[in-house]
């Protein structure tokens, strides 16, 4: 994730982080996702658990909202 992230802002579901005072819901991870993992509302963004981790989430997202979960070996997470 991009920039100092306040902890209270990151919501680890323990399949994907996303850090919420960060996340546009533009949409872009969602388009991105393979296996729809991925729903999206105004207010929350929410990942299943047929996500596979592949990655394409936080390579499209554009502002660096999503991550691995912390402990994943290709978490930035601090």
């Amino acid at each position: 994730m991009q920039g100092t992230v306040s902890p209270e802002a990151i919501i680890d579901n323990g399949i994907m982080a996303i850090d919420t005072a960060t996340c546009l819901h533009c949409g872009a991870c969602v388009g991105a996702c393979p296996p729809n993992s991925i729903f999206l509302n105004e207010v929350l963004i929410t990942f299943d658990d047929s996500c596979t981790q592949c990655g394409l989430c936080v390579k499209t997202c554009p502002v660096g909202a999503i991550d691995f979960p912390r402990g994943h070996k290709r978490s930035e997470l601090r």
